[in-house]
């Protein structure tokens, strides 16, 4: 590496040097602080200038040193030179894990590497040390805070990450914590309830006893604020260990994406060559009405959300019996299995796979794995399912040891994993995601649905603080009709997302701000648009919404579009096609603007209107399908609950008339 070389002659010997590098980009203690440095590194960052000024301190160099004091600070300083060189480093060098997480290794490594005496081997490893504590005090005094003042939460964060020398970021990957989150906590962000379990993975990753970092977090200076109940699957969620078992779709061979496309064809055939039951039928539906899906759930213009779901989970299965281990339920495999769907039809395979589903969610058997169970017994089931029919083709594809003997023994296994997967489906009764623990602090209140009126005020306020013109106006009124749609008329996301405008009136939203506005939609656009029971549907919008629709048709949208074209009528941040982030977003407004709410989605929403209907309405379940665009059927069993507290309290207040 060319260098410059800075002689000491004012120490008065000189043949000491340093060396030091122009536009050196190198790996330092959190990566580059040179050109495309991220701020964590550019925070984090020690120089060893800095380090030397303190080794010039800690032997008084510039306060008329001795002639001692001066050969020591020469010695320890040649050491570092020759450590640094052997590290690829100069002293215009950020310290790194050489002083910090590896620096036995990297010491040891070091005085391997160089042919002097013992006794000079040992001076070096001394002067080592005493200089990586040296630096180890330069943290600790940098990051303490004033006599009286406690040590908050991005100083601690600040010193115990510099003393690990791992990059922040890579450091945040490792415990599995978003590196945005991190970099803001070390900024001296507060952190969210709702980022707790992220805190605890990094309690975890640091070695450091639980709520260690989670009891420097400042409480707010208003007691009044809301305490915030986080959903228990949320926790768990995370709190989970990750894992990388599921295959990605470039990992999928050739020989299965055959499979996959002959099921494919089986499942959305009008006319298909295989027996089939009427309810194993898969819709297609428009592209547009639709987020974004895998590729291999498409058929040109048309996609299929059924399946999706399932080639997702076809990915995940296959993974779980390629990857887990056997110490933790996987199978002992002497080379790796093929990617096949004829595993569906082996117990052995689909018991190590729902065992894992389960182990997931804490030993609760939910509704994932009933519906991954009722998906793979539909292709089971005698006479008529798709892998039951094809005993001679997918039977060879299983590898020996695991194959059927005949195809007699073929559809005997079919038949068998069929029952197990039937009887599996009625024991997976428990609830995983309660969709009533988000909103249980409205739930609980006597006005449920008010605070949502009061964010959608609270959204509109911030909107008129907003510049005027800006974006950051126009995303806060595209904020406040979200919510106002979601809560006048509780559609699913998937429908609200693919709502259309369109100046000719030719969307699936039409009317005028002198007419008003109606949401009509055919079968194809609505969840429940392949059942018997399935009708146009043609709703007002609210009269205290078409405010808010008006101004938001008129002004905002466009000011969102920012010259780009859509049809859809809201516009997220993307590039104008459907909306992908709406849930997320709502998951957001909720949080921030509904004190003690851990923020909940559109789903919630139908969720929270519905039992408040009920509530105050016993009974009237007729409207609740209506107002949820649900069957009668569906409505009842979701909600039977509900049904029989108003029993429960009919009868009551029959017994107290007796009194």
């Amino acid at each position: 590496m060319k260098g410059n070389y800075i002689g000491f002659s004012n120490l008065g010997n000189t043949r000491y040097s340093v060396v030091t590098g122009d536009n050196v980009i190198e790996v330092t203690q959190f990566s580059s602080v040179f050109a495309g440095s991220n701020p964590p590194e550019l925070l984090m960052a020690f120089p060893y200038l800095d380090l030397i000024n303190k080794l010039k301190q800690n032997f008084s160099i510039d306060d008329s040193p001795t002639a001692s004091a001066v050969q020591q600070y020469r010695n320890y300083l040649s050491t570092l030179n020759g450590y640094l060189a052997f590290c690829g480093k100069t002293i215009e060098s950020n310290v790194g894990t050489e002083l910090a997480g590896n620096f036995d290794a990297k010491v040891r490594d070091y005085l391997e590497s160089i042919t002097v005496a013992p006794r000079t081997r040992r001076d070096r490893r001394l002067h080592l040390q005493a200089i990586q504590k040296l630096y180890q005090a330069s943290l600790t005094a940098r990051h303490t805070p004033p006599p009286g003042k406690q040590c908050g939460l991005g100083a601690r964060l600040r010193l115990l990450i510099a003393e690990t020398g791992v990059p922040p970021k890579s450091l945040a990957k490792q415990a599995g914590v978003d590196p945005t989150t991190l970099w803001r906590w070390l900024r001296g962000a507060t952190p969210r309830a709702d980022t707790l379990p992220a805190l605890r993975r990094l309690e975890v990753r640091l070695g450091l006893a639980r709520d260690a970092l989670v009891s420097l977090i400042e409480k707010p200076a208003d007691e009044q604020a809301a305490a915030v109940a986080i959903p228990a699957y949320r926790l768990r969620m995370a709190e989970r260990t990750q894992h990388n078992l599921p295959l990605p779709e470039s990992a999928l061979g050739a020989s299965f994406l055959q499979e996959w496309r002959a099921l494919f064809d089986y499942k959305i055939s009008d006319f298909p060559t295989l027996e089939r039951q009427s309810r194993g039928h898969w819709r297609l539906i428009p592209r547009g009405v639709s987020s974004t899906l895998s590729p291999l759930a498409q058929r040109g213009p048309m996609v299929c959300p059924t399946a999706n779901i399932f080639i997702e989970r076809m990915r995940t299965f296959l993974g779980v019996l390629t990857n887990l281990p056997p110490e933790k339920g996987g199978i002992a495999w002497n080379e790796s299995p093929p990617q096949t769907l004829a595993w569906c039809a082996h117990p052995q395979a689909l018991e190590c796979f729902m065992q894992w589903m389960t182990s997931q969610s804490n030993g609760v058997r939910h509704n994932g794995q009933k519906v991954f169970a009722r998906a793979v017994s539909s292709l089971l089931r005698p006479q008529t399912g798709f892998l039951w029919q094809q005993a001679a083709v997918y039977r060879v594809r299983l590898p020996e040891g695991f194959r059927p003997a005949s195809d007699d023994a073929w559809r005997e296994m079919c038949a068998k994993s069929h029952k197990f997967l039937r009887d599996y489906i009625r024991s997976a009764t428990s609830v995983s995601r309660n969709p009533a623990e988000p909103i249980a602090n409205l739930l609980n209140s006597p006005n449920p649905l008010k605070p949502i009126r009061d964010a959608i005020a609270h959204i509109d306020t911030d909107a008129a603080n907003a510049p005027p013109g800006s974006i950051s106006e126009a995303r806060h009124k595209r904020n406040a009709l979200v919510l106002a749609l979601l809560l006048s008329n509780p559609m699913r996301v998937r429908t609200l997302a693919s709502l259309t405008w369109m100046p000719n009136g030719h969307g699936t939203v039409r009317g005028s701000p002198t007419e008003g506005w109606r949401i009509q939609l055919q079968p194809v656009h609505l969840k429940t648009g392949n059942s018997k029971q399935s009708r146009g549907y043609s709703v007002k919008v609210a009269d205290w919404v078409k405010p808010m629709m008006d101004e938001y048709i008129e002004e905002y949208r466009e000011t969102l579009l920012a010259g780009k074209a859509s049809t859809y009528l809201l516009v997220g941040d993307e590039d104008g096609g459907i909306w992908e982030g709406l849930s997320r977003t709502v998951r957001h407004l909720t949080r921030r603007y509904i004190p003690g709410s851990p923020g909940f989605g559109p789903h919630a929403m139908r969720h929270l209107v519905a039992t408040d209907w009920l509530r105050k309405h016993p009974g009237d379940f007729l409207t609740v399908a209506e107002l949820l665009n649900d069957n009668l059927t569906t409505v009842l069993e979701n909600y039977a609950h509900l049904r029989r507290e108003d029993s429960f309290a009919r009868y009551e207040a029959y017994l107290n008339s007796l009194e």
